[in-house]
């Protein structure tokens, strides 16, 4: 079992809860004193370094429950116990996260894991080569999950900008092209229809419009900034949408302004499988994630302008569920 949670995290209370059975025949009762719980939450990477496997961890959560105690303050002789645990979660910390390159680096682990620890204390045995502490543990997957982009829709959109790698890259023609790309919220649902509407306005009629692709990609990347290492850098496409220039329609008759409006099929959560950005997650210390927008426009051998803005995919609810949730107390 590895599913202990219960509500929505990042927009309502959350909560890990389950429990520890232990059974021992009492013809051989384990003695203790003391049980805790642990719910641990670490980002995590094993890689090779002069020939040699290394691991780079740090906690970034810890929470510990005394969840049985000898009322005698000995070692009790136990043969049963049925015991529970029940941890509130952060509002800010991430959720699970397993890379989807493990083809490409085997050696990486689950980039945000959590894992719930059960450390008996028990009476040692030199004999049996018992230590004091017995130690139980299993993995626990954590979700997040966000407010839907409607509910934080901006009174003035957003205007993407031109991106500092395409400025570099003067062309007098590219420099004076007016454009005004329109976002309505920097939050963008999982699982939905984006518009994005463009407009452009050429300084040369002689400028033909080539093709105009967007690209939504994933930037995750794994560094040690203390050793200057970085031990993972990758990025991947999670949409993909090109149109023809020919579809590009003038305006009112204006040959050098056109406008286009369109319609991105953003994919589901659970199809791309990917770690999400989310707003108000507490940083890493070596695991940073984020998603990027492009526009770009190719023109006749005029090369492309690039428009560029950070975004957050996010996993949300509707907002009948959310009224829904709200009602019964599970979101805020």
């Amino acid at each position: 079992m590895t599913s202990f949670q219960t509500g929505y995290l990042g927009i309502g209370p959350s909560k890990i809860s389950g429990g520890f059975h232990l059974r021992y025949p009492s013809s051989n009762p384990i003695h203790i004193s003391r049980i805790d719980a642990t719910l641990v939450g670490q980002e995590a990477m094993s890689f090779f370094s002069h020939d040699d496997i290394n691991n780079t961890k740090n906690t970034f959560y810890s929470s510990t429950q005394c969840i049985y105690h000898s009322t005698s303050n000995k070692y009790t002789p136990i043969t049963s116990l049925d015991l529970n645990f029940d941890f509130t979660l952060d509002d800010d910390i991430p959720p699970s996260y397993s890379s989807p390159y493990q083809k490409e680096t085997p050696l990486t682990q689950n980039l945000i894991q959590y894992e719930i620890r059960i450390t008996i204390t028990r009476k040692s045995n030199l004999f049996k080569l018992q230590g004091k502490n017995k130690i139980i543990s299993t993995s626990c997957q954590i979700n997040r999950y966000s407010l839907p982009s409607t509910l934080k829709l901006r009174d003035v959109p957003i205007l993407m900008h031109r991106s500092g790698a395409n400025k570099k890259k003067s062309n007098p023609n590219l420099d004076n092209v007016q454009f005004e790309a329109l976002l309505y919220s920097e939050y963008i649902d999982m699982n939905s229809i984006m518009t994005l509407p463009l407009t452009l306005s050429l300084p040369d009629s002689n400028m033909k419009i080539k093709e105009i692709g967007v690209i939504v990609k994933e930037h995750q990347k794994f560094r040690n900034v203390e050793k200057e290492v970085v031990h993972f850098d990758k990025s991947e496409k999670i949409l993909e949408y090109k149109l023809s220039g020919e579809s590009v329609e003038n305006v009112d008759g204006d040959d050098n302004k056109y406008f286009i409006e369109m319609k991105l099929d953003i994919p589901a959560f659970e199809s791309v499988n990917r770690f999400q950005a989310f707003e108000g997650v507490r940083p890493m210390k070596y695991f940073k994630v984020r998603h990027v927008l492009k526009v770009k426009i190719k023109f006749e051998n005029e090369g492309k302008l690039v428009l560029k803005k950070n975004i957050w995919l996010q996993r949300s609810f509707s907002e009948k569920k959310i009224l829904k949730g709200r009602t019964r107390g599970y979101i805020y």
